[in-house]
Formats: C-alpha cells, structure tokens, sequence
C-alpha cells in the first residue's frame, strides 16, 4: 500500500517568528485597552494575553510607553492601509475623500485597535501623557492625507476654492476624532443602523464640501 506523506510544513524564519509575537502582543494590548482602558494595559498582562511569557512584551518594548507608542504606531498603520483598499480604483479626489471618510467611520464602529486608539487618545488628553508627541505626528500625517485629497478636488472643480484646504481638513478631522470619542465613550447613535449612519454622514460630509 502506497501511503502518500503530507509535503512538511515550511519552518518560518526568524523575522516571521519575531512579526508573529509582535502582532499578537499588539493585538492583546488592543484588546485590553479597548475593554478596560489605559491604566489596565500593563506589561505583564499583554503578554500573558498573547499566550507568551509574562514578561515578554517587557523584553520587548522596555516600558509601557514603548508599548503604547508601538500600538499607536500600529494602528496608524492598519488605518492607511484599510484607506488605501477603500480608495482603490477611485479616480475623483472627492470620492476618494469620501471612501477615507467612510472607511474610517467604520473602523471606529467596528474595528477593536481603532477604538484602543482612542481610548489611548482620550486618556492621553485627561492625563497628559508623555506619547503625545507620537500622537502628533500621527494625526498630522493623518491630516496631510485630508488635506492633499481635498486640494486635489479643489483643483478638479469638486471643491469650491473659497475654503482653504488645510481649513477643511481640519473640519473633517475634528468630524471624525469627534464620532470617535463620543463612540469610545458609549454614545450609542440612538437606534440608527452604523451602516446607514456612515451612508448618512458621508452624504451629508458631500454635501458640505461641494455645496
């Protein structure tokens, strides 16, 4: 009888062991952050929560800041990638500003690392802490990405010229960071569904800019 043998599994490098333990240590620390807030993210619970050692994310990060500042790091990161799917194949500048706007609105209704963000956010702001300076650039990056699109559909005709982009980016930033906190708080949106909530509020953001 001829047994035919399952090919092996491929070893994973060092690198892939070493982004496999980061993503879960990062993950866990959302998840802490996002259930019980900031001052229940300790080291030694992230790493137990990634199923490592206690301490682990110790080792790795060096204190809680390290770990903070690395978990805002990553969700800036998942946030620009998640834009760059919702904006692909969008040619118009305002209907890419749109799909940005949408795509955030729902990884705030739905998306665990967003809402430790802002968990992280709120209380960076309540408690003065010493990763403000990471949220800084990160929002400013942030921001830069509003402001190009909305240049971009000034130059083609979407937008009327007569606000300065950098001030409607500001707008639509403090739009967004707003719908954020009010959900981090608990703010339920009343009985509306989030999907028409994002269609509603995407209309209405449409309506502002090209009016």
């Amino acid at each position: 009888m001829n047994v035919e043998l399952a090919p092996p599994t491929a070893r994973r490098t060092q690198a892939q062991r070493r982004e496999e333990s980061e993503r879960r240590l990062l993950e866990s620390a959302a998840e802490i952050i996002a259930a019980e807030g900031y001052l229940a993210c300790t080291l030694e619970r992230v790493g137990t929560g990634a199923g490592f050692s206690r301490g682990l994310a110790s080792r790795k990060y060096g204190s809680k800041d390290g770990l903070i500042e690395a978990v805002i790091w990553h969700v800036s990161a998942h946030v620009h990638e998640q834009v760059d799917v919702a904006i692909a194949g969008k040619a118009d500048p305002l209907d890419q500003l749109l799909a940005l706007f949408d795509r955030f609105v729902e990884l705030v209704l739905s998306d665990t690392a967003v809402r430790a963000y802002f968990v992280l956010f709120s209380a960076m702001i309540a408690n003065r802490l010493e990763t403000r300076s990471v949220f800084d650039e990160v929002q400013l990056r942030f921001g830069q990405r509003i402001t190009d699109l909305i240049v971009g559909a000034q130059a083609a005709g979407a937008i009327p010229p007569r606000v300065p982009a950098q001030h409607a980016a500001f707008m639509v930033g403090c739009l967004l960071a707003g719908i954020s906190v009010e959900t981090v708080i608990g703010f339920q949106h009343g009985e509306a569904d989030p999907a028409l909530l994002r269609r509603d509020l995407t209309a209405m953001l449409r309506g502002a800019l090209a009016g």
